[in-house]
């Protein structure tokens, strides 16, 4: 064979061998670090979305949400920890069993995928920088283009729930912060710290202010590592817009700007971490032609979310109302939503549970970091038994809170009853006095009837709040001290109070039940109630 023929022999096999390498190793524009489990989402132009799945490590149920706390003492009054609890768009099967999963922009949208998508900003194309000083009003034409844009061209790379495909929008700021920590990927110490990454190693990861990281500039998307969960920038290079409107306790209070999460290129290094908030106005006034535009900031940008419909079709409604009830008496009890409405019991039986928890997590990492000595022991051995004494203490003070309100309510009620009877015989004697004409008379029994009803609207008011009360001590507290009263009744031979206690109880289970009072329809079944007609006069 000729030295010709050799080399093009050799090169053909060279050729062969290395054209998967220079294939594929320039990742496609808008993934510049891709991972085996990315989700890739086709744009115009060649470009494309990565996402990464969050999976919020809960089970596959219906009503699957993972508990968690957002917030961080450090952030002060603004990010005050509280509870909450948060579920998945799609559910996922893995080698573990099933979970509940939403995607996450992998990046910050860029510069370039913003004008694939929207066209009106020709300098931007092929830019690797994330798309900022943009409106929150624009970030959402962006989103809305880009997801008719899919559905018309793509919708089968779309995860689908209930045989409906999922939506992009910007990611709620529970759903942000809880990827920003790391998600399910990380154990609950690390879930718990400032970020999640390894101490020191912050430069690694995040951009920040300085020139130890940004130099105080804007950097490209997918430089340095990413987060746990395969997340890049999530608390720094710009900060970035969720859907959430801004409540200073998250979700209660005034509502007012959109929260923007994460710190940006200009944020000292110090205060990067997973909780930080901000609240962003919708609209800013421009100080020269004084015309109030949307606003926008240098600092701020934003990255997706993928999301699906809770009901997307009748199949799976009629599953979650099958579902409905076994969840709230089990493990829905100890979720935010009953505990915000349970009783001081339960809530603190919550708190103390918690409590315990980050006890044992504590003894833990001492114990790992070989801290734990003799003394440190004892004062943990301590504090727990304390936290028992505690719960004790409270369950007792809750017993004897719902005997006294139980006595007021039914004291209450009995006395409204009582001058409920009076009623119809004084109806009949301003009757007879204004036949008669008997002025006098007549202005006298008006005068009772108003007082009987003005009484009569002080024990209702005296009522519903002594219900009220009673649902802070919990519905086993009331069941104990309904039984205690009725005991005392029976020692003071009180038969026509004992017979109008299953109605008073009634109304206590139906408030436990609703956490709402019903005012007019139990006016109507006291005063309607008469002694000697059968348990609660039904």
């Amino acid at each position: 064979m000729r030295p010709a023929s050799h080399f093009f022999f050799l090169f053909t096999v060279v050729s062969v061998l290395l054209f998967p390498f220079f294939c594929f190793s320039t990742p496609p524009p808008g993934n510049p670090q891709p991972l085996p489990d990315d989700l890739i989402l086709p744009m115009p132009g060649g470009r494309v979305m990565a996402l990464r799945p969050v999976c919020v490590g809960a089970g596959d149920g219906y009503f699957a949400w993972k508990q968690f706390r957002v917030g961080d003492p450090t952030g002060g009054y603004k990010e005050s920890p509280t509870a909450v609890a948060l579920g998945g768009a799609f559910q996922v099967k893995g080698n573990s069993g099933g979970d509940w999963c939403f995607y996450l922009g992998k990046y910050e949208v860029s510069e370039d995928q913003y004008q694939a998508v929207m066209g009106d900003k020709p300098r931007w194309q092929g830019s690797r920088y994330p798309a900022r000083d943009l409106s929150w009003f624009e970030a959402g034409e962006f989103i809305r283009r880009y997801n008719q844009w899919l559905f018309a061209q793509q919708a089968e790379k779309l995860p689908t729930y209930g045989g409906v495909p999922g939506y992009l929008r910007l990611p709620t700021e529970f759903e942000w912060e809880f990827a920003a920590r790391g998600g399910s990927k990380v154990d609950a110490a690390r879930f718990d710290r400032k970020t999640p990454y390894p101490a020191g190693k912050l430069p690694d990861y995040e951009w920040f202010s300085g020139p130890k990281s940004s130099h105080n500039k804007v950097k490209k998307i997918g430089v340095l590592k990413p987060n746990p969960l395969g997340l890049h920038d999530m608390l720094g290079n710009v900060a970035e817009m969720t859907r959430t409107l801004y409540q200073v306790e998250y979700y209660q209070g005034r509502s007012g700007g959109f929260v923007a999460r994460g710190g940006h290129y200009l944020t000292d290094g110090k205060r990067l971490r997973s909780s930080l908030r901000s609240e962003q106005e919708f609209y800013a006034l421009d100080r020269k032609s004084r015309v109030l535009r949307p606003a926008h900031k240098a600092t701020l940008g934003f990255r997706v979310a993928l999301s699906s419909l809770v009901f997307p079709n009748r199949q799976v409604s009629r599953a979650m109302k099958e579902a409905w009830e076994p969840y709230r008496k089990g493990r829905a009890t100890k979720l935010p939503a009953a505990v915000s409405t349970g009783s001081t019991a339960t809530r603190t039986g919550v708190s103390g549970s918690e409590a315990e928890t980050y006890l044992k997590r504590l003894r833990q990492e001492l114990e790992q970091t070989g801290q734990l000595s003799d003394g440190i022991r004892q004062t943990l051995d301590n504090l727990g038994a304390s936290l028992g004494n505690i719960q004790f203490i409270v369950r007792q003070a809750a017993l004897d809170s719902a005997y006294a309100w139980v006595k007021i309510a039914a004291e209450q009620a009995f006395f409204l009853t009582r001058e409920s009877r009076k009623l119809p015989v004084l109806e009949k004697l301003i009757k007879s006095a204004r036949e008669s004409g008997r002025k006098a008379i007549l202005v006298k029994y008006q005068a009772r009837e108003k007082e009987i009803r003005g009484n009569i609207e002080q024990a209702m008011s005296s009522y519903t709040e002594s219900i009220r009360q009673l649902g802070t001590t919990g519905d086993e507290a009331f069941e104990e001290g309904l039984k205690r009263y009725q005991r005392f009744l029976r020692e003071r031979k009180a038969a026509d109070q004992l017979a109008l206690l299953p109605l008073v109880a009634r109304h206590g289970r139906d408030y436990f039940r609703s956490k709402r009072t019903d005012d007019r329809q139990w006016r109507q079944e006291l005063m309607q109630w008469q002694p000697g007609r059968g348990a609660g006069n039904r």
